[in-house]
């Protein structure tokens, strides 16, 4: 397990991703301040980066949103991308989600936060500013308090902008089908919030090695 103290006094620069995994918002937490690259060059194989992963009575499913093809394949980057309205994903998405998390504790509490990310007007918005909106939702409603910023010149940075994220010890949690299938680690962080609500963020931080008291 990666101990707490690794990250004092310093910076992670992580990718942009569309309700990124339980592990990337464990990472997002442990720092003290972090930045979201959304300049990356674009590249078609980092499916990632506009795909997220949930569970639901079928086991997991992956939800991707559909995006534009650019102008220049080799010249574009993510901040570049526009998503599109093919299939109207939207309404996709919302039923899987509804599907998936309906019976868990907290999502009709957090429901009508993420409603206005589901509607075609969603559609003709760039994907990192889409990603970037959610993001801030995400972050509020886990209690995650890290300094979102530039990379300071100062400090040392962890970039993991260009590369997978590091391995980190799963940590079970109530999953509303843990009979039926055991726990599934690294789902989307809405499988973390919707079943287990405000005690998220406990879990977050457990999965890095921070053992701190939390104030909820």
């Amino acid at each position: 397990m990666i101990a707490a103290s690794r990250f004092d006094n310093r910076h992670v620069i992580l990718p942009t991703r569309y309700l990124a995994c339980v592990d990337y918002y464990a990472m997002l937490a442990a720092y003290p301040s972090a930045t979201i690259e959304t300049g990356n060059r674009f590249d078609k194989r980092r499916k990632e980066t506009h795909r997220t992963v949930i569970a639901d009575a079928n086991g997991t499913i992956n939800l991707t949103i559909p995006i534009e093809k650019p102008v220049s394949l080799t010249q574009a980057r993510w901040d570049d991308i526009v998503i599109s309205s093919h299939g109207k994903w939207w309404n996709v998405h919302l039923t899987a989600l509804k599907s998936a998390y309906g019976r868990t504790p907290f999502f009709e509490y957090y429901l009508d936060d993420f409603l206005p990310f589901y509607t075609s007007e969603c559609a003709g918005m760039r994907l990192t500013e889409y990603n970037s909106r959610l993001d801030a939702l995400l972050r509020r409603l886990l209690y995650i308090d890290t300094e979102m910023s530039a990379p300071g010149k100062d400090i040392a940075t962890d970039n993991f902008s260009q590369c997978n994220l590091p391995s980190l010890d799963a940590v079970e949690y109530y999953q509303v089908r843990n009979l039926r299938y055991g726990f599934i680690p690294s789902l989307s962080v809405v499988d973390l919030l919707f079943n287990m609500g405000p005690e998220s963020q406990i879990i977050l931080h457990e999965m890095t090695g921070n053992h701190e008291p939390i104030q909820i």
